[in-house]
């Protein structure tokens, strides 16, 4: 569903509200895409004089959602879908970011598909060059657990025959994950292009490509690079006008340009 569909349907009219009007937009969620929103909030508040974006970082996904549930935020930015308890709320899948596998190995190399999740479980798995692949895992309620689980075939068991091993570090946190993957030799973990890029973890870190395919925007705009992590924005069914002119700013062009120099694309894109 394209941004300005769910607008006209979820805001009532707010022409009659100046865009110099004095606000201030409260925005936090999945840790990936803290920078993202650092980066169009900035952007949003020059276009719109008297307008402050305050990005609240360390909240998760969940911790978002029920802050604007409470009227703490504003707006969320979620890695999941909404529960069925969590009512009150509209989400629009927003933002799309290419997901893969990445690692400190210098030359991870290329993966099939069907090897991806024998090759995670595996203690023995080594990298081209014989050096051992050391995994690192997310807190099982973590969303990005469920995607990586999601995206590839069998993953989900493979994360469960994983996290019984004692060897194996658990990353609290999206920016926890790439710096425990960038200190450890042979890292392997989930991670999106949208967080990889905008918190410069290139060329430390660097994707394996799978059937061959580089996980970049062009691959995923084209369709040869299927695999995505989305972005949702979740905001009161009823929501401020100061929200609904951010979502209006992030879909144009201006917006998109942002999103493109962050790893991202638009989700109709």
């Amino acid at each position: 569903m394209k941004l300005t569909l769910a607008i006209a349907a979820t805001t009532v009219c707010f022409s009659a509200f100046s865009s110099a009007q004095a606000d201030t937009l409260r925005i936090g969620g999945t840790g990936s895409a803290t920078v993202l929103m650092q980066r169009l909030g900035a952007a949003f508040e020059a276009k719109e004089t008297g307008t402050t974006v305050e990005v609240i970082p360390g909240l998760g996904s969940s911790g978002a959602i029920a802050a604007v549930r409470d009227g703490v935020l504003d707006l969320a930015v979620s890695a999941r879908p909404l529960k069925p308890a969590e009512s009150g709320l509209t989400e629009i899948i927003a933002i799309r970011t290419p997901y893969g596998l990445a690692s400190s190995h210098p030359k991870p190399g290329d993966i099939a598909t069907a090897d991806i999740a024998a090759f995670y479980a595996e203690p023995t798995s080594t990298w081209p060059d014989g050096s051992p692949v050391r995994v690192i895992l997310r807190p099982k309620s973590e969303s990005d657990t469920a995607l990586l689980g999601e995206t590839f075939p069998e993953m989900a068991a493979a994360i469960d025959k994983v996290r019984m091993r004692i060897d194996v570090p658990v990353a609290a946190t999206d920016q926890d994950n790439l710096e425990m993957a960038r200190s450890v030799d042979g890292s392997l973990v989930g991670t999106s292009l949208a967080q990889m890029e905008t918190e410069n973890h290139h060329p430390h870190l660097r994707f394996l490509t799978i059937d061959g395919v580089e996980p970049t925007l062009g691959n995923l705009e084209n369709g040869d690079y299927p695999y995505f992590k989305p972005f949702r924005f979740v905001f009161p069914d009823q929501s401020r006008p100061v929200v609904q002119r951010f979502l209006v700013f992030v879909e144009s062009s201006e917006g998109e340009s942002l999103l493109r120099e962050a790893g991202s694309l638009p989700a109709a894109q």
